[in-house]
């Protein structure tokens, strides 16, 4: 047979009062209202036992329990969900009783608590609360026992206290009770007032509003006659604050992002119900983090009137995605569907990619990258059938089916565009790149409706609606596209505020912005003052956000900006595979102040090579986008036939050329070298410049960088020529001029790799019938130039002496692939190919030195740090087949 909850209800009330009616004749009369449950399981059964102790132990204190029927007419008619206060006084009118005991159990993990409150019928006020809580359930049944005692003398000295009628004037307030809640916002919260009539109804209300301040556990009230004369008196006990939150058991899981995650906090009122709603937080934490066995206990410790709740963890073992399997995939294997989801499957390394976890979240958001796969490759109709996510027995691993249909493939058909035409038709469609007969692709098609709103944004409609209506025909397996654009209003910039910048002040994030308040909207402006802010390297993350503004041709932008460390102060030891031991001290910051100025206060030294540097820049000279800066420096290297020192100075001034990407640098040096330490071996070339040269030189420089970030950059291009001239009309004795050329483009992949190709060219000559110095020659190979190959190896020698002698003329390429490895952690691997040489005279392109490798790259909390491996391509006799490079703690 089964019982509805009603009738769950009147069997445990039978359950409860057995024998009653042989009761023999008690002189108080209590009703006992079901309790009210707070519990994510069910404690019918803890709490029929709990309401059978209460009822046993106030009958043998000589109660008579009354309302059985009453209460069981109620719960058949349906006519109440809970009881209350209310619904004791309602049923106290048909049944005759003096008092009411009601309240609620809360399950807490292992922790039970019963929280009753006597109610007086006849006043109509609380009486008495008791609170009671054990992880016994036998020990609570006996505590339950002994507090049916204290509630019944509660009973028997409240109806001895109370007046045959209260009456007459209040003379005086009194609050009693109280320690934490001050008296004077307990006194505006009630309505009772001295000098005014005693009123039993105003009491009531000023009960009732004392309990919504959720300060107080009980709250009795005592109007008495004293020789000064009627004295109306609320005694008030207070629930207990939370002193301290606990957490104890957790390892995986750090406390910073449990304690964030909870609501609670310490100096609050103890709400107990929010400490079981607290419970469920921390398991949905743990959840996440793939802890599905994880139990929460909490548990309340009560210490006057101050408490501390202790959240008890066991983390228990982390699940992890064993198996998943795909269903219906005819034209995409496992593998390939699998590539595009962030769910993985558990293997070798999923202790340190932390992918085999399994989060609802992000494989919901795996479904619709499957899709995005199919939707990409003309499978218009695939669909998901059914996916499950079953726990094993051991409740250690995650079985994961998908079940899919695939559908045909389809092909774009005709593609037109219609609704209203800005310019010429034709303009417009040759922005859409989608041809008719090719491979329906989704994220193409979004593409180019990116690229209309941009050609519609740049006008400044920044709210155009377009429309991809699409008619599918089935026997042809062709989606024809009409673009259905709708331009609506021209929009103007009505107000430009900046967020997230504590350090960083407001003027340098708007001087970067190309978008100006009362300016026509312009999508193309917005991206690239965002790239405008990425490159200044002082954030790690920009967006700006759209919101209308005071009229439908309004907007107003959010420009959000999360910044990252700009300075340091340090003192370390790094290791490079160039220098070994390195030791470092520097004070470095490129945001000083938030002004954007840079400044470098730094020294190195290391087995091989020492530098200390001053410089200061400032990138906007009086407000004009004009830099200016200069640098002091003493530095000395040491090489296998002679060690090189350079000391002095150079100051230097930028300017923008048409745009913000295209910079024009000039800087003057000044600067005594000196070489010595040369090997008796030593080429007569090196020997000839043993000793102390100056060089005075200009150098002009023009550089173009659209990156789109300083640090981490996945498009753009950098490119970068200069020309450096010495000697001559400059003075000095160093006569030379210098040109290099560098470019190096970033192209974005998917799955977040990048693609990147470097190119660069050089060419140094003295004149005046003077050979530039060793030191301003080309030396290639190393972990900045040519990997696979010894530091500054790739060179011409002297024939005479085999002696490494620097050429005249260099070019290098560098194709790198980048990729993800741990994204949380900035961990990236990569793949390379490198090539180049350095000439005594013109470039041999038929003498090209080749490597490739691997490596990764980590940009770890002491610094950037490289590993790479490369394998020299075409090893000579004197090479090595694979060289090591690595630096660690520093970067040069």
């Amino acid at each position: 047979m089964r019982l509805t909850r009603p009738a769950l209800i009147i069997f445990f009330l039978l359950l409860l009062f057995p024998g009653f009616a042989q009761g023999k004749g008690p002189h108080i009369k209590v009703l006992i209202l079901p309790l009210d449950m707070h519990s994510r399981t069910d404690i019918s059964s803890k709490r029929r036992v709990l309401m059978d102790a209460l009822a046993t132990g106030l009958k043998s204190q000589g109660a008579e329990i009354v309302g059985i029927d009453r209460i069981k007419e109620i719960v058949l008619k349906g006519k109440s969900t809970g009881f209350d206060e209310k619904a004791a006084i309602e049923i106290s009118k048909s049944v005759p009783a003096d008092f009411a005991v009601l309240g609620s159990i809360t399950a807490l993990g292992r922790t039970m608590n019963v929280d009753l409150r006597v109610f007086d019928l006849k006043g109509e006020v609380s009486a008495g609360f008791y609170s009671r809580s054990s992880r016994s359930l036998s020990d609570l049944v006996g505590t339950v026992r002994e507090t049916s005692a204290e509630m019944y003398e509660k009973m028997i000295s409240t109806l001895r206290e109370k007046p045959v009628e209260k009456k007459g004037v209040v003379d005086k307030v009194v609050i009693a009770g109280n320690r934490r809640v001050d008296t004077y916002a307990i006194k505006k919260k009630i309505t009772s007032k001295a000098g005014e009539p005693y009123s039993p109804d105003s009491v009531k209300e000023d009960i009732r509003a004392l309990y919504g301040m959720g300060y107080f556990e009980d709250i009795s009230v005592d109007l008495s006659d004293t020789a000064s004369g009627k004295v109306l008196t609320f005694n008030v006990k207070e629930r207990p604050f939370i002193k301290s939150i606990v957490l104890k058991g957790n390892k995986d899981v750090t406390q910073k992002k449990i304690m964030d995650a909870i609501t609670i906090k310490e100096g609050t009122v103890l709400d107990r119900t929010a400490v079981g709603e607290n419970t469920e937080r921390i398991k949905a934490v743990y959840a996440k983090e793939g802890f599905y066995l994880a139990e929460v206990d909490p548990e309340i410790k009560s210490e006057g009137s101050e408490a501390m709740v202790v959240f008890n963890i066991k983390e228990g073992e982390a699940v992890k995605v064993k198996r998943i399997t795909i269903i219906g995939n005819k034209h995409f294997s496992d593998k390939k569907l699998k590539a595009v989801m962030s769910t993985k499957e558990v293997w070798l390394f999923s202790f340190v990619t932390q992918s085999a976890k399994f989060d609802e979240f992000l494989f919901q958001n795996d479904l619709a990258l499957i899709l995005g796969k199919y939707y990409d490759n003309g499978y218009i109709n695939v669909a998901i059938l059914d996916h499950r996510v079953l726990l094993s027995e051991n409740k250690r691993w995650f079985y994961i089916t998908i079940s899919l249909k695939e559908g045909e493939k389809y092909n774009f058909g005709d593609i037109d565009i219609s609704g209203e035409i800005l310019g010429r038709k034709k303009d417009l469609l040759d922005k859409i790149k989608i041809k008719s007969g090719e491979v329906f692709n989704r994220a193409k098609l979004t593409r180019d409706m990116d690229a209309l709103s941009d050609v519609y944004g740049d006008k400044g409609y920044a709210y155009v609606e377009i429309k991809p209506l699409t008619v599918v025909h089935p026997d042809k397996k062709t989606v024809d596209i009409k673009f259905d654009i709708k331009k609506n209003d021209l929009v103007y910039i009505e107000k430009i505020n900046i967020a997230g910048n504590s350090r960083t002040r407001d003027k340098v994030i708007r001087r970067e912005l190309e978008a100006e308040e009362e300016q026509l909207y312009s999508s193309s402006a917005l991206k690239r003052s965002k790239g405008n802010l990425k490159r200044l390297g002082y954030f790690d993350d920009v967006s700006i956000q759209q919101t209308r503004g005071s009229a439908s041709d309004r907007m107003d932008l959010t420009v959000k900006v999360q910044e990252r460390p700009t300075g340091a102060v340090s003192a370390g030891i790094g290791y490079s595979s160039v220098d070994n031991i390195i030791g470092t001290a520097s004070i470095s910051q490129s945001n000083f102040m938030g002004t954007g100025v840079k400044l470098d206060l730094s020294g190195t030294v290391s087995s091989a090579s020492s530098r200390y540097i001053l410089g200061f820049t400032q990138p906007w000279l009086m407000d004009k986008p004009i830099s200016a800066g200069f640098d002091i420096y003493n530095t000395e290297s040491e090489f296998e036939d002679f060690t090189t020192s350079k000391k002095g100075f150079d100051v230097r001034l930028g300017s923008r050329l048409f745009d913000k990407y295209t910079r024009a640098y000039i800087s003057y040096t000044l600067e005594e070298v000196n070489v010595f330490d040369v090997a008796d071996t030593a080429s007569t070339f090196i020997k000839d410049q043993e000793g102390f040269n100056t060089e005075s030189s200009v150098k002009l420089t023009l550089k173009r960088d659209t990156r789109d970030d300083a640090f981490f950059p996945r498009e753009g291009a950098v490119l970068t020529y200069s020309v450096k001239f010495s000697g001559g009309p400059l003075g000095g004795t160093i006569y030379m001029i210098k040109n290099e050329l560098d470019a190096v483009k970033f192209f974005p992949l998917p799955m977040d790799m990048t693609f990147s190709i470097r190119g660069a060219m050089g060419y140094v000559q003295g004149y005046d019938g003077r050979e530039p110095p060793i030191y301003e020659r080309f030396f290639l190979g190393g972990i900045n130039t040519i990997r696979g190959f010894d530091t500054r190896t790739v060179s011409p020698k002297d024939e005479a002496t085999g002696d490494l002698i620097g050429g005249n003329t260099m070019i290098q390429s560098n194709i790198e692939l980048l990729f993800p490895l741990v994204p949380a952690q900035k961990l990236r691997g990569l793949v390379f190919f490198d090539a180049g040489n350095s000439y005594k005279g013109r470039i041999d392109f038929s003498d090209i030195r080749t490597s490739v490798g691997l490596g990764v790259r980590w940009y770890s909390p002491f610094g950037p740090l490289r590993v790479e491996l490369g394998i020299n391509l075409d090893r000579r006799d004197d090479e090595k087949r694979a060289q090591w490079d690595f630096t660690m703690g520093t970067s040069f």
